[in-house]
């Protein structure tokens, strides 16, 4: 498995070292484009309801450093973000991974003044960059239309029939199923690469060719040829367009 999707583990040892406080930290992606669990000091004067990094430290850190997000855990409540790490999120313009110990689940929640990077050449990184992390910045690149709340968790289910059931659920609340031989530029592919298995998706970047995130490598463009075409299960367009 792809160190970068077992970084979490990481955090859950960190959570477990402290239950009684919210502990918090970094989630870095490096110069080789592993990523890194970094701890931080919880500064907050209640840390057990609350956390605080200092403002000088991660005013370095963003200049110096690829911050993927911020990671704090919640001691006695859920997963879900509440409303002041819903501003501070926003405030800063970094994504928030919340684990609970209460539940043992995790939360990824995107703010929406998040600038997402370049769509082509990231690695692949459980949340933050996979398949439906290039459909998101790809609609607010390309398109400014901004869907992270369409699922307002980005840490997907781990179980393949579930985040497969939670993903046609939420593009058909959205989007419009089109037939695959009308594909064009801007539009939604769902491909079933292995039958049983996760769904994965793409998005039509030019007439032949689409952009996506895979597991074993870079974000990339791929011409829509006949190998990835056989792998068709569904396209999906804005309503707008159709």
């Amino acid at each position: 498995m792809n160190s970068n999707s077992v970084f979490h583990h990481k955090v859950i040892e960190h959570a477990q070292e402290c239950p009684e406080e919210e502990v918090c930290g970094f989630i870095l992606l490096k110069g080789d484009l592993s990523v890194e669990v970094e701890r931080a000091k919880n500064e907050s004067p209640n840390p057990k309801e609350c956390f605080s990094i200092s403002p000088g430290k991660f005013l370095d850190y963003k200049i110096n450093k690829t911050i993927l997000g911020i990671y704090h855990s919640h001691p006695r409540t859920s997963e879900k973000p509440s409303n002041h790490d819903v501003k501070i999120s926003e405030e800063m313009g970094i994504p928030y991974l919340i684990y609970s110990l209460k539940t043992n689940n995790f939360f990824l929640h995107y703010p929406k003044s998040y600038e997402a990077p370049p769509l082509v050449m990231r690695p692949y990184v459980k949340g933050f960059y996979e398949c439906t992390c290039i459909l998101k910045d790809y609609f607010k690149k390309e398109l400014n239309v901004e869907i992270s709340q369409w699922n307002k968790n980005y840490w997907l289910p781990q179980d393949d029939k579930k985040a497969n059931k939670l993903l046609i659920k939420i593009l058909d609340k959205n989007l419009n199923k089109i037939e695959s031989k009308f594909i064009r530029k801007n539009d939604v592919i769902v491909f079933e690469v292995k039958r049983g298995q996760r769904l994965h998706i793409g998005v039509c970047c030019e007439d032949d060719e689409f952009i996506h995130q895979t597991d074993n490598t870079l974000s990339r463009k791929q011409i829509l040829d006949d190998r990835w075409q056989a792998k068709i299960k569904d396209v999906y367009r804005r309503p707008a367009l159709v």
